[in-house]
């Protein structure tokens, strides 16, 4: 697939999908500087908004890990962020904290009453917008592990995530790795050499 328009006719930059997946996206980027790649990439990374838990107020904690750990743990936890020109950032926002129209609220409570191990993931997280939720690979998918729970232990704890640039913190980068590669020798095959057919010349 190429995206080019009426720009890449012009000359401009052009750009070719090799492969693209749910996860994942490889381009060739032609007729441009390395700067412009370069800009792209940083983009990529810090600067395309995305919804990320900022905020979280722990109620009942009586597992084996500090809750300064859960609440670095639950930040880095991918949201699906789709949606994410629906919300305001918090700056622009009216409200003198947080509300709907800036943020998520999600909801935890997770009790084993088993004498057993019990794992809680990404999953048991409630959302109060059906928009944003967690991301998962699919409906088998047991989310991201948070902590291991044994009888008698509880968590019960409430979030709220904001809209956010990775510039802020990295919890907002919507990618876990972007890199271009230049290919000054046409190892891609992009362009086709001229070259003498016929050798009676010489």
């Amino acid at each position: 697939m190429d995206i080019g328009g009426s720009y890449g006719a012009l000359g401009g930059p052009t750009i070719a999908i090799r492969e693209l997946t749910k996860e994942s996206i490889n381009f060739v980027l032609t007729d441009t500087d390395l700067s412009v790649a370069n800009s792209l990439r940083r983009v990529m990374i810090a600067e395309v908004p995305t919804v990320a838990i900022d905020m979280v107020e722990i109620e009942t904690n009586t597992t084996v890990l500090a809750d300064e750990f859960l609440a670095h743990r639950l930040g880095m936890v991918p949201i699906d962020s789709r949606e994410v020109e629906k919300l305001r950032y918090t700056r622009d926002c009216t409200c003198s904290q947080y509300c709907p129209e800036c943020s998520v609220e999600l909801t935890l409570h997770v009790k084993c009453t088993e004498d057993r191990t019990k794992e809680v993931t990404s999953r048991d997280l409630v959302t109060s917008n059906p928009a944003f939720i967690p991301v998962a690979q699919d409906k088998n998918d047991t989310g991201i592990l948070l902590v291991k729970l044994r009888k008698g232990h509880e968590l019960k704890l409430k979030c709220i995530a904001k809209k956010g640039v990775a510039k802020e913190h990295a919890k907002w980068s919507p990618v876990s790795g972007v890199a271009f590669e230049y290919d000054p020798h046409n190892k891609l095959r992009h362009t086709t050499y001229w070259f003498e057919e016929s050798e009676a010349e010489w």
